[in-house]
Parts: C-alpha cells; structure tokens; sequence
C-alpha cells in the first residue's frame, strides 16, 4: 500500500517543481517584442513651419551661435535620430527625435574625427545630433 501512496506524492512534488522551475525560468527568457496591431496608423508629428531642403555640408543656423529652429529630415517617413550626450557616435545615445519634429538649435557645431559635422540642440532636449539630419526651417 505504501507504493501507490509514494507514486501519487512523487508526481505531484514532480509537477510542482517543475511549474517552480518554468516560472523562475521566465525571468531569464527574454520576452518577445510586441508589434503594432494592423490597422492602427501612427500619428506622425505634424510641424508648423516648412521645412526647406539644405545643400549638403551647409550650416542650419546662420551666423555665429544663431538660435534657429530646424526639423529633423532624416528622409524615411518614420525616421528617428538619436540625441547624444556628446559630438560622435561613440557618445551615449539618450533621447530620440521622430521624423519632421521641430528642434532648436543654438548654433553651435563640432566636427567628428570621421568627419560628420554634429550641432548641438537646446530644445526639446540638451544634446548633439549630426547636422546632416536636420532641415532648415523657413519662416
């Protein structure tokens, strides 16, 4: 009798640790990243001012330390642009702007050792991105 007793006991301390071990598990297995649900559209930013296409290597702000407004441009629909803490892609990576969101920058520019040319914004953040992706704006 003692058998079918201890048989019973056993599966049951079996299926237990294993449901332990499955839930201690999920905090070690990355979860998947949810997609957007089909059919929802994403609101893109809707800026007030134009932006106007610049010349390659051109300055967005004129004149020396020029508050200006620019618009990012980074010519993908649903673009994004990393603002760093510093000029360079070694530097850390902290806020991102969406495509046709308008910026200001003071004017101020550092040109990387691989030779991007990177300004730095006041608004909506404190920080650096590359000129490159940024639209003068006109009035």
């Amino acid at each position: 009798m003692k058998r079918i007793f201890c048989l019973p006991t056993l599966l049951v301390m079996a299926l237990l640790l294993t449901a332990c071990n499955l839930a201690a598990l999920k905090q070690y297995v990355p979860l998947p990243t949810p997609t957007p649900t089909e059919g929802v559209q994403r609101l893109a930013p809707t800026p007030s001012p134009t932006p106007a296409p610049r010349a390659e290597g051109t300055s967005v702000s004129t004149g020396s330390n020029a508050t200006a407004k620019a618009v990012v441009c980074t010519g993908y629909p649903t673009g994004a642009l990393n603002v760093r803490a510093c000029p360079g892609v070694q530097c850390w990576a902290f806020f991102v702007l969406d495509e046709g969101r308008v910026v200001t920058v003071d004017g101020v520019t550092e040109k990387a050792d691989d030779g991007a040319t990177w300004i730095h914004l006041i608004h909506p953040v404190d920080g650096w991105v590359n000129a490159k992706y940024l639209c003068e704006v006109k009035p």
